[in-house]
């Protein structure tokens, strides 16, 4: 794993939905070679429709530790993307969960890309990242921000909201469930806010990250519309054409409805994603938009491959 010449961006996760789009947008970038680290090179490699030449792919595992140095030999910046199979739904008995993953492993990170003599390490956290959260997956990820900020590595750290695009689950979930339901629902009051982010805008920001931007700097970044889940809903129901009637289901249904899913095996939902559907995703991206000088996507336009399916 080498690159004669120009630079080699690492990225952790990269076979994901949002490493994937983040892996792709560093490719086009000249004299860059982009290493994917995976658990499983050849599954990734495959979700790369016409990969281009400057793609690698690498076996990692972010939570293991021994051995990333290795992995990370010659990188000139590492992106944390990673995130466990499932998420936000963790499975404890495989040790996915966000202590091991979204904290221990971006330890881990840190400190083989230090090691291994990285210059930048990109961090892509959340909107809710707070290590005093009662809400675990917010915790962990605001502890190991604090442990990057603390590392002396040179870093960019994104907060995303809601990240949307042709492959993300959320979105095209809702427009799946209009397609064969009669009546849409939505988790908690509908009033939870976000600011929907087109996934490619997202890379966009990481790509200018690594070339040096924004350094040593925390982004909240989310598309320009401020919205709620409600309103998200609805632009979706226009968009695909599929009016729904619009039933909410109170957090505490869904919560009792996540304590019941949790006992079955190959659970499908959980308390944790309750915490992610209910929670307010609003970013003050006044910051981003400053440093990094990106016209964000409005939610109407990115999300115009709704109707062209």
């Amino acid at each position: 794993m080498t690159n004669a010449g120009g630079r080699i961006v690492a990225v952790a996760g990269g076979s994901g939905f949002i490493g994937r789009a983040i892996a792709r947008r560093l490719a086009e970038s000249a004299g860059t070679t982009v290493r994917v680290l995976t658990r499983n090179p050849e599954r990734a490699r495959a979700r790369f429709a016409a990969a281009p030449g400057n793609l690698e792919f690498a076996a990692a595992d972010v939570t293991a530790g021994a051995g990333l140095a290795e992995v990370l030999a010659g990188a000139a910046a590492v992106v944390n993307a990673a995130q466990f199979d499932g998420y936000p739904i963790e499975n404890p008995a495989r040790g996915l969960t966000f202590e091991r993953v979204d904290y221990g492993g971006t330890v881990a990170l840190i400190a083989a890309a230090r090691a291994a003599g990285a210059g930048r390490f990109i961090y892509i956290s959340g909107a809710a990242a707070n290590e005093n959260s009662a809400v675990a997956a917010f915790r962990c990820k605001g502890r190991a921000e604090r442990a990057l900020r603390e590392s002396g590595v040179d870093f960019a750290i994104f907060r995303p909201s809601l990240v949307y695009g042709p492959e993300d689950r959320v979105v095209n979930g809702i427009a799946k469930a209009l397609k064969f339901a009669p009546v849409m629902i939505v988790p908690g009051s509908g009033r939870q806010r976000m600011q929907p982010l087109l996934v490619d805008d997202l890379a966009a920001c990481v790509a200018l990250a690594a070339d040096g931007r924004g350094r040593n700097g925390i982004f909240e970044i989310g598309g320009p519309d401020l919205m709620t889940f409600d309103d998200l809903t609805r632009l979706v129901m226009e968009l695909t054409g599929r009016q729904r009637p619009l039933i909410h289901l109170p957090e505490a249904a869904l919560r009792a409805a996540g304590r019941i899913a949790e006992l079955l095996p190959g659970a499908w939902f959980s308390r944790d994603a309750v915490d992610f559907l209910v929670a307010d995703n609003a970013c003050a991206i006044a910051p981003l938009l400053a440093e990094f000088k990106i016209a964000l996507t409005p939610a109407r336009s990115g999300l115009k491959y709704l109707a062209a399916n």
